[in-house]
């Protein structure tokens, strides 16, 4: 149940992180190298959402329990929640950026957390739609860690970038806003 509720409003979880990335003090300020690391991060944790949804297509953003298909093509060969490990890099980076180094432990746990709970749920739900293809796709491909070698064979679905930059339109919202904060608490 608690995996369902987290699920369906899972777009404004990360809300009270980004509060306390404002309102909590820098522990320590960044500097160059600093900001570099944050962005770097931020854009392999984006990079990897890119490649998530260019495969799985709006699919991922849904809040019901009908899942169209089951998606093993791109990153999904290698780590069955692509987008979540994207999400995990981007917010540490984000906490990083703001020169806090126990929120970005914080974000890390909150978010292990908050996911874990969403997995289960979302599991329950594609071994329900799938069965035993899903089954053998879970034996075969790991939750967080990714595999270095495909751990199935790619399903036929194909990247469409375009496809993927219109669904993450919210992400890219999200990063702009958190740039905005982020200047604004080092000038204020």
């Amino acid at each position: 149940r608690i995996g369902r509720l987290w699920f369906q409003w899972r777009s404004f979880s990360p809300v009270p992180l980004f509060i306390l990335l404002v309102a909590l003090p820098a522990e320590f300020q960044p500097g160059f190298s600093g900001y570099l690391l944050a962005l770097m991060g931020a854009l392999v944790g984006e990079a990897i959402r890119i490649w998530g949804v260019g495969f799985a297509g709006s699919a991922t953003r849904t809040r019901g329990d009908r899942i169209p298909e089951l998606v093993t093509a791109g990153p999904y060969c290698y780590v069955r929640n692509p987008l979540y490990v994207g999400n995990l890099l981007l917010y540490t980076s984000c906490a990083v950026a703001f020169g806090s180094v126990t929120l970005a432990f914080i974000i890390f746990g909150y978010s292990l957390v908050q996911y874990s709970l969403i997995i289960r749920y979302e599991e329950s739900m594609l071994r329900h739609s799938f069965g035993e293809p899903y089954d053998t796709y879970q034996a075969a491909v790991p939750r967080w860690i990714p595999r270095f070698t495909p751990g199935v064979p790619a399903s036929s679905h194909a990247f469409d970038l375009t496809r993927a930059l219109r669904s993450e339109r919210s992400t890219f919202y999200c990063m702009f806003a958190m740039l905005t904060l982020l200047i604004l608490k080092q000038n204020i």
